[in-house]
């Protein structure tokens, strides 16, 4: 029981990066098109971040890091060309 635990675990990470992954390269192309304005780019980043950033998820390391890779991922989206 505890492997398919474990499995699970792993299979809803990766998914959340997955998610995370798609939508940011959906933003920037949008970005890039001019469909979308730098922002409200920022204002997806900050409906994203928010939950990660609740006092509950302050200590937990899996959600600092899943942060910081939003913060990098939506630096290129409004990034200047």
């Amino acid at each position: 029981m505890p492997e398919q635990v474990s499995h699970l675990i792993e299979a809803l990470e990766a998914s959340d990066v997955s998610a995370i992954n798609g939508i940011v390269a959906l933003a920037n192309i949008l970005h890039k098109r001019g469909l979308l304005s730098s922002a409200e780019a920022s204002a997806m980043y900050q409906s994203m971040s928010l939950p990660l950033g609740l006092a509950r998820n302050a200590e937990n390391l899996a959600v600092q890091e899943l942060q910081l890779n939003l913060d990098r991922l939506f630096a290129h989206v409004v990034a200047p060309d």
